[in-house]
């Protein structure tokens, strides 16, 4: 672990406070609610929130564009990168589900940004590396993007699934697992764009559309273990709510270990090695 005197670093850690503290804000008034606090106090909590909530959003997206300034060219080479990504597309996200779902995610998505930034500030090395000929695509921003949000959508669906693992009444349950299907759904999407742009960039640049790389092999085990989801999803409806769920933890599970573990074990040697 490794503190970062940069100001690359000051504005991680900067987004991650603030993140926390939206966290904090979120479960003070979980408490509130619990103990059946005056509703004016509930609303100057709620404007705390979400002045700590667009604060982090905005700090993220500065860090972002300074990396982008900083390295001259789109910040979505290597594991760093891609998580200081996945943090500023949080909020865009969150108030997304708000609008179209109807549900507030800011405490599992505050949660998930701050998870995201320890890695970045701590753990990830920021040196600028120089982009490899490799990745001078026209499909490397539309490629990695694509599994940026794309996994970013699939661990926030894991996170508003968790709840259905307890004794919910209908009405409640049904939101959710309405909500979760749907976030996963547009996750689903993008992995299959990013998959699918992945093999026409390996056609292009090593002359085959698949080479049962590492990191291809889990990509694809990953979208197939969300497309049984869909199946059962499908077949049977609500009747299972907890597989479902278990199936998204599951899921989340293979995006945490396609990113992390296959990216940076030497137990797999391949040809994406930019992480």
């Amino acid at each position: 672990m490794q503190i970062k005197y940069t100001l690359q670093g000051l504005l991680i850690y900067l987004s991650a406070l603030f993140f926390a503290a939206t966290l904090t804000v979120c479960l003070t008034l979980w408490a509130g609610r619990k103990r059946n606090r005056q509703r004016e106090v509930h609303r100057d909590i709620e404007r705390l929130k979400k002045g700590f909530w667009f604060a982090g959003f905005l700090t993220a997206v500065v860090s972002l564009a300074w990396r982008g300034l900083h390295t001259g060219h789109p910040p979505m080479q290597n594991l760093f990168e891609f998580f200081l990504c996945m943090a500023a597309f949080l909020w865009p996200l969150s108030r997304l589900s708000r609008w179209k779902q109807g549900i507030d995610t800011t405490l599992c998505d505050s949660f998930l940004g701050l998870i995201i930034l320890i890695p970045a500030g701590f753990i990830f090395d920021e040196s600028v590396r120089r982009l490899p000929p490799a990745l001078q695509s026209p499909l490397f921003v539309p490629h990695v993007a694509s599994y940026v949000i794309g996994y970013i959508m699939l661990a926030r669906a894991a996170l508003v699934a968790a709840p259905l693992f307890l004794r919910l009444e209908r009405r409640r349950l049904l939101l959710l697992e309405c909500a979760s299907r749907q976030i996963t759904a547009v996750g689903f999407l993008l992995i299959t764009i990013g998959l699918l742009l992945g093999s026409l960039w390996g056609k292009l640049c090593w002359s085959h559309y698949w080479q049962w790389d590492p990191k291809e092999t889990w990509s694809l085990a990953t979208w197939m273990l969300y497309g049984t989801y869909f199946h059962l999803r499908y077949r049977y409806g609500l009747r299972y709510p907890r597989l479902l769920a278990a199936l998204l933890w599951i899921g989340l599970l293979f995006v945490i270990l396609t990113l992390t573990w296959i990216n940076l074990s030497r137990l797999f040697k391949g040809m994406h090695t930019y992480a």
